[in-house]
Protein backbone atom coordinates (compact mmCIF):
# COMPACT_ATOMS: atom_id res chain seq x y z
CA UNK A 1 0.00 0.00 0.00
CA UNK A 2 3.14 2.43 0.89
CA UNK A 3 4.18 1.80 -2.48
CA UNK A 4 0.71 2.94 -4.46
CA UNK A 5 0.71 5.99 -2.53
CA UNK A 6 4.33 7.11 -3.15
CA UNK A 7 3.47 5.83 -7.44
CA UNK A 8 0.33 8.14 -6.81
CA UNK A 9 2.51 11.03 -5.68
CA UNK A 10 5.27 10.98 -7.78
CA UNK A 11 2.31 10.97 -10.96
CA UNK A 12 0.78 13.68 -9.53
CA UNK A 13 4.25 15.62 -9.58
CA UNK A 14 4.55 14.70 -13.31
CA UNK A 15 1.82 17.16 -14.32
CA UNK A 16 3.85 19.90 -12.94
CA UNK A 17 6.74 19.06 -15.82
CA UNK A 18 7.02 18.86 -18.93
CA UNK A 19 7.83 15.22 -19.31
CA UNK A 20 4.35 14.49 -21.08
CA UNK A 21 4.36 16.96 -23.27
CA UNK A 22 8.11 15.66 -24.23
CA UNK A 23 6.85 11.95 -24.51
CA UNK A 24 3.69 12.75 -26.96
CA UNK A 25 5.99 15.00 -28.82
CA UNK A 26 9.28 13.32 -28.65
CA UNK A 27 7.42 9.77 -30.17
CA UNK A 28 5.71 12.12 -32.69
CA UNK A 29 8.95 13.16 -34.04
CA UNK A 30 10.42 9.92 -35.23
CA UNK A 31 6.97 8.56 -37.12
CA UNK A 32 6.51 12.52 -38.99
CA UNK A 33 9.97 12.48 -40.24
CA UNK A 34 9.87 8.94 -41.62
CA UNK A 35 6.43 10.11 -43.30
CA UNK A 36 8.16 12.91 -44.64
CA UNK A 37 10.20 9.81 -47.14
CA UNK A 38 7.07 8.96 -48.55
CA UNK A 39 6.01 12.35 -49.94
CA UNK A 40 8.46 12.28 -52.47
CA UNK A 41 8.42 8.63 -53.26
CA UNK A 42 9.40 7.88 -56.50
CA UNK A 43 6.38 5.99 -58.81
CA UNK A 44 9.27 3.08 -60.33
CA UNK A 45 9.66 1.85 -56.24
CA UNK A 46 8.52 -1.89 -54.92
CA UNK A 47 4.97 -2.51 -54.38
CA UNK A 48 3.35 -5.37 -52.39
CA UNK A 49 5.69 -4.67 -49.37
CA UNK A 50 4.88 -6.65 -46.29
CA UNK A 51 3.54 -3.91 -43.81
CA UNK A 52 6.57 -4.87 -41.19
CA UNK A 53 8.79 -3.22 -43.42
CA UNK A 54 7.11 -0.07 -42.68
CA UNK A 55 7.43 -0.79 -38.77
CA UNK A 56 10.74 -2.02 -38.72
CA UNK A 57 12.39 1.18 -41.04
CA UNK A 58 10.14 3.29 -38.64
CA UNK A 59 12.12 2.01 -36.28
CA UNK A 60 15.51 3.19 -37.06
CA UNK A 61 15.37 6.88 -35.86
CA UNK A 62 14.00 4.84 -32.86
CA UNK A 63 16.47 2.68 -31.92
CA UNK A 64 19.42 5.10 -33.29
CA UNK A 65 18.99 8.20 -31.55
CA UNK A 66 15.54 8.62 -30.02
CA UNK A 67 14.98 6.15 -27.37
CA UNK A 68 18.02 6.70 -25.79
CA UNK A 69 18.26 10.69 -26.19
CA UNK A 70 14.44 10.52 -24.42
CA UNK A 71 15.56 8.37 -21.57
CA UNK A 72 18.58 10.38 -20.42
CA UNK A 73 16.57 13.40 -20.78
CA UNK A 74 13.20 12.25 -18.98
CA UNK A 75 15.33 10.73 -16.31
CA UNK A 76 17.28 14.23 -15.47
CA UNK A 77 13.54 16.10 -15.66
CA UNK A 78 12.42 13.07 -13.62
CA UNK A 79 14.89 12.94 -10.51
CA UNK A 80 15.47 17.27 -10.65
CA UNK A 81 12.10 18.26 -9.77
CA UNK A 82 13.20 17.62 -5.85
CA UNK A 83 16.13 19.40 -6.28
CA UNK A 84 14.54 22.15 -8.46
CA UNK A 85 11.54 22.52 -5.63
CA UNK A 86 13.92 21.52 -2.58
CA UNK A 87 11.74 19.51 -1.52
CA UNK A 88 14.04 16.07 -0.52
CA UNK A 89 13.73 17.21 3.22
CA UNK A 90 9.64 16.81 3.18
CA UNK A 91 9.82 13.60 1.08
CA UNK A 92 12.06 11.58 2.96
CA UNK A 93 10.59 12.78 6.72
CA UNK A 94 7.08 11.48 5.10
CA UNK A 95 5.91 8.28 6.74
CA UNK A 96 7.33 6.14 3.06
CA UNK A 97 9.51 3.61 3.22
CA UNK A 98 12.93 4.47 1.84
CA UNK A 99 12.63 1.69 -0.80
CA UNK A 100 9.15 3.16 -1.63
CA UNK A 101 10.13 6.40 -2.86
CA UNK A 102 12.97 5.12 -4.48
CA UNK A 103 11.29 2.33 -6.49
CA UNK A 104 8.24 4.50 -7.20
CA UNK A 105 10.66 6.75 -9.00
CA UNK A 106 12.42 4.14 -11.12
CA UNK A 107 8.98 2.56 -11.73
CA UNK A 108 7.62 5.94 -13.31
CA UNK A 109 10.18 6.39 -15.05
CA UNK A 110 9.56 2.82 -16.92
CA UNK A 111 5.87 4.01 -17.74
CA UNK A 112 7.25 6.73 -18.98
CA UNK A 113 9.79 5.23 -21.49
CA UNK A 114 6.61 2.35 -21.96
CA UNK A 115 4.48 4.88 -22.68
CA UNK A 116 6.58 6.75 -25.25
CA UNK A 117 7.30 3.13 -26.88
CA UNK A 118 3.40 2.92 -26.95
CA UNK A 119 3.03 6.27 -28.35
CA UNK A 120 5.71 5.76 -31.03
CA UNK A 121 3.94 2.57 -32.71
CA UNK A 122 0.80 4.63 -32.13
CA UNK A 123 2.00 7.44 -34.86
CA UNK A 124 3.56 5.09 -37.04
CA UNK A 125 0.34 3.05 -37.26
CA UNK A 126 -0.82 6.70 -38.11
CA UNK A 127 1.40 7.07 -40.65
CA UNK A 128 0.60 3.74 -42.03
CA UNK A 129 -2.66 4.49 -42.83
CA UNK A 130 -1.45 7.77 -44.16
CA UNK A 131 0.84 6.20 -46.50
CA UNK A 132 -2.16 4.40 -47.84
CA UNK A 133 -4.07 6.92 -48.98
CA UNK A 134 -1.12 8.52 -50.66
CA UNK A 135 0.15 5.38 -52.11
CA UNK A 136 -2.46 2.39 -52.52
CA UNK A 137 -0.39 -1.29 -53.13
CA UNK A 138 3.34 0.31 -51.62
CA UNK A 139 1.93 -2.15 -48.84
CA UNK A 140 -0.18 -4.83 -48.65
CA UNK A 141 -1.01 -8.35 -46.60
CA UNK A 142 -1.74 -9.02 -42.97
CA UNK A 143 0.20 -7.25 -40.36
CA UNK A 144 2.32 -8.97 -38.16
CA UNK A 145 1.59 -7.99 -34.78
CA UNK A 146 3.21 -10.71 -32.75
CA UNK A 147 7.05 -9.50 -34.29
CA UNK A 148 6.31 -5.64 -33.24
CA UNK A 149 5.07 -6.81 -30.47
CA UNK A 150 8.38 -8.73 -29.47
CA UNK A 151 10.22 -6.55 -30.82
CA UNK A 152 9.39 -3.45 -29.07
CA UNK A 153 9.86 -5.80 -26.00
CA UNK A 154 13.01 -6.26 -26.94
CA UNK A 155 13.86 -2.59 -27.55
CA UNK A 156 12.68 -2.24 -24.00
CA UNK A 157 14.99 -4.23 -22.18
CA UNK A 158 17.81 -2.95 -24.31
CA UNK A 159 17.53 0.22 -23.12
CA UNK A 160 16.55 -1.01 -19.56
CA UNK A 161 20.37 -0.70 -18.45
CA UNK A 162 20.63 3.11 -19.48
CA UNK A 163 17.67 4.04 -17.88
CA UNK A 164 19.22 2.48 -14.38
CA UNK A 165 22.64 3.69 -15.36
CA UNK A 166 20.93 7.32 -16.15
CA UNK A 167 18.81 6.55 -13.14
CA UNK A 168 22.04 6.72 -10.61
CA UNK A 169 22.97 9.68 -12.23
CA UNK A 170 20.76 11.86 -12.11
CA UNK A 171 19.96 10.70 -8.34
CA UNK A 172 23.60 11.09 -7.12
CA UNK A 173 24.04 14.65 -9.01
CA UNK A 174 21.81 18.17 -7.66
CA UNK A 175 22.70 19.57 -10.74
CA UNK A 176 20.11 18.93 -14.01
CA UNK A 177 22.88 19.49 -16.22
CA UNK A 178 26.04 17.41 -15.16
CA UNK A 179 23.50 13.48 -15.59
CA UNK A 180 22.44 15.15 -19.08
CA UNK A 181 26.04 16.13 -20.61
CA UNK A 182 27.44 12.62 -19.21
CA UNK A 183 24.46 10.55 -20.56
CA UNK A 184 25.07 12.22 -24.15
CA UNK A 185 28.61 12.28 -23.73
CA UNK A 186 28.01 7.64 -23.28
CA UNK A 187 25.64 7.86 -25.91
CA UNK A 188 28.07 9.91 -28.27
CA UNK A 189 30.41 7.78 -27.63
CA UNK A 190 28.54 4.53 -29.02
CA UNK A 191 28.85 5.55 -32.81
CA UNK A 192 32.35 6.87 -32.42
CA UNK A 193 32.94 2.98 -30.74
CA UNK A 194 31.39 1.27 -33.67
CA UNK A 195 31.91 3.52 -36.55
CA UNK A 196 35.37 5.07 -35.94
CA UNK A 197 37.47 2.55 -33.13
CA UNK A 198 35.32 -0.30 -34.83
CA UNK A 199 36.42 -1.97 -31.21
CA UNK A 200 34.73 -5.07 -30.14
CA UNK A 201 33.82 -4.25 -26.75
CA UNK A 202 30.69 -2.31 -27.60
CA UNK A 203 29.15 -5.71 -27.63
CA UNK A 204 29.13 -4.99 -23.34
CA UNK A 205 28.56 -1.17 -23.81
CA UNK A 206 24.86 -0.81 -22.71
CA UNK A 207 24.57 2.78 -24.52
CA UNK A 208 25.00 1.06 -27.99
CA UNK A 209 22.24 -2.01 -27.65
CA UNK A 210 19.25 -0.34 -29.08
CA UNK A 211 21.89 0.44 -31.85
CA UNK A 212 23.23 -2.73 -32.52
CA UNK A 213 19.95 -4.20 -32.95
CA UNK A 214 19.15 -2.33 -36.18
CA UNK A 215 22.00 -3.69 -37.50
CA UNK A 216 21.55 -7.37 -39.41
CA UNK A 217 25.01 -8.42 -38.66
CA UNK A 218 24.57 -7.95 -34.93
CA UNK A 219 21.03 -9.42 -34.59
CA UNK A 220 22.38 -12.94 -33.83
CA UNK A 221 23.36 -11.14 -30.33
CA UNK A 222 20.37 -9.78 -30.14
CA UNK A 223 19.23 -12.17 -26.80
CA UNK A 224 23.33 -11.27 -25.70
CA UNK A 225 22.65 -8.02 -25.40
CA UNK A 226 19.19 -8.44 -23.53
CA UNK A 227 21.02 -9.77 -20.74
CA UNK A 228 23.71 -7.39 -20.34
CA UNK A 229 21.21 -5.00 -20.40
CA UNK A 230 19.36 -6.63 -16.88
CA UNK A 231 22.39 -7.74 -15.55
CA UNK A 232 23.59 -3.66 -15.88
CA UNK A 233 20.29 -2.22 -14.15
CA UNK A 234 20.60 -4.81 -11.25
CA UNK A 235 24.04 -3.52 -10.57
CA UNK A 236 23.43 0.26 -10.91
CA UNK A 237 19.76 0.16 -9.23
CA UNK A 238 21.39 -1.59 -6.44
CA UNK A 239 24.18 1.24 -6.40
CA UNK A 240 21.53 3.64 -6.81
CA UNK A 241 19.83 2.77 -3.83
CA UNK A 242 22.89 1.82 -1.90
CA UNK A 243 24.05 5.38 -2.32
CA UNK A 244 20.39 6.76 -1.49
CA UNK A 245 20.38 4.64 1.74
CA UNK A 246 23.92 5.83 3.14
CA UNK A 247 23.76 9.48 1.95
CA UNK A 248 19.95 10.07 1.63
CA UNK A 249 20.81 12.41 -1.28
CA UNK A 250 21.74 15.90 -1.38
CA UNK A 251 18.76 17.63 0.56
CA UNK A 252 20.09 21.82 0.05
Amino acid sequence: MSLQVSLRSENLKLKRTLSLYLCVFGSAFGPFMSFLEYIDLSPASPRGLPWIVHFMKGREPLCIALLPLYVILICALLLHIEYRDKTWKQVLSSPQKLIDIFLAKFITLQFMILAFLLGYNLFLTITAFSTEMMHPGLYEGKIDFYKILTTNAQTYIQVLGVSAIQFWLSLRFKNFIAPLAIGIGLWFLAPMMLFGFKWTIIEYYPYAYTMLSIMPEHKANLISYQWYSIMTTVLFLSLAFVEFRIRKVVTQ
